[in-house]
């Protein structure tokens, strides 16, 4: 065991320090704004967005913003649609990949930038750090993106390693996707302020949801559902996948408050689970949840509220903070280890998959 490790054996100490980071880690982002954008990015109209893992919930929030917030258009592609994609789908299209690390996996859409009229990559790395992390094949290919002429957008947490779970790199990527759309001259989508940045970051969920989980572990681990409104549930895979890569439960699935009772519902009165409801800002949302929870409660389900209030536009930041605080609790309670996760090191064949183009 290395010495980094053998004094923090399940990586706790070291989430611990990523947590209590995240509120100055985004207020320089902030207070230092992003760097301009090139002139192609700039007149860029049409967006083929992609990423996986966490990085897939940044993709799918930026097409939000271009769609909603912007004259332009976006659509997501999972990456297994840059392996072998119909001819001419990509041209005159600019293409956006987000991965924090570079992955593998990532590098498939990267590869078919050629296809592209131009490519923006949203990472923690460049060419600099990839050299010093001994990975010359990743340095090359990041410079060789500058060289000709494309967009490299940096986010925190380069080399964010050693756990399983990520709690920089996904908060930071929604506001370098926030910061990017702002400055489309087009672009509807104001940035928060210091003050309203740092109030959803102080989010924790409600006291009777973690005493839940500690408590009654065992309801949980068996699977349950979180539900909210659009457009937060087009985008907020990531805070379920806190919990399958945190402590290592089933990843919960997301519904749409108004898609929650044309199935779920019927399915959990069959298996009963609980319900986290992410409430936003809004009244309409608010009537939503009151809706949603006297329906649950009519039938003897347990339902839990995390209310973060604030516009769909910021209210992910506050729910990835309250969330990352909750599953850590849990982590901590339950002794996960965070360092030899499960699986650790087969994961290759497909983690690792990148084919020729």
């Amino acid at each position: 065991m290395s010495t980094a490790t053998a004094s923090d054996p399940l990586g706790h100490a070291l989430l611990a320090a990523r947590l209590a980071a995240i509120p100055a880690i985004l207020a320089d982002m902030l207070a230092r704004g992003p760097a301009p954008l090139r002139p192609r990015t700039l007149a860029s109209t049409r967006f083929l967005i992609t990423g996986t893992g966490s990085s897939e919930a940044h993709a799918r929030y930026l097409v939000m913003l271009l769609n909603l917030y912007s004259d332009r258009a976006a659509a997501y592609l999972p990456l297994s649609g840059f392996v072998d994609p119909a001819p001419g789908a990509f041209a005159g299209k600019t293409l956006v990949v987000f991965s924090q690390g570079v992955s593998p996996n990532a590098q498939i859409a990267l590869r078919r930038r050629q296809a592209f009229a131009h490519t923006v990559l949203f990472t923690a790395s460049t060419p600099a750090a990839a050299r010093a992390a001994g990975k010359p094949d990743r340095a090359a290919l990041l410079q060789a993106l500058l060289d000709e002429g494309n967009e490299l957008v940096e986010f925190p947490l380069a080399e964010e390693y050693t756990t399983l779970i990520r709690f920089v790199g996904p908060l930071a990527g929604y506001l370098a996707a926030l910061q990017f759309a702002a400055q489309f001259p087009d672009c509807r989508a104001p940035l928060p302020g210091p003050a309203q940045l740092s109030a959803l970051l102080a989010a924790r969920a409600p006291r009777d949801l973690l005493d839940a989980m500690i408590r009654l572990p065992s309801a949980w681990s068996g699977g349950f559902n979180l539900v909210t409104a659009a457009p937060i549930s087009d985008f907020s895979q990531n805070l379920a996948c806190k919990f399958m890569e945190g402590v290592y439960w089933p990843c919960p699935p997301i519904s749409d408050f108004l898609q929650f009772a044309h199935g779920p519902f019927q399915q959990m009165n069959a298996a009963p689970k609980p319900v986290i409801f992410l409430q936003g800002g809004s009244a309409a949302e608010a009537e939503m949840v009151d809706r949603s929870v006297r329906m649950l409660q009519e039938v003897g389900l347990a339902a839990f509220v995390l209310r973060i209030d604030a516009p769909a536009l910021y209210s992910i930041l506050g729910y990835e903070a309250a969330l990352n605080e909750l599953v850590f609790a849990v982590m901590r309670h339950q002794r996960i280890n965070q360092v030899e996760w499960p699986g650790k090191g087969r994961d290759d064949l497909l983690y690792g998959f990148c084919p020729d183009v």
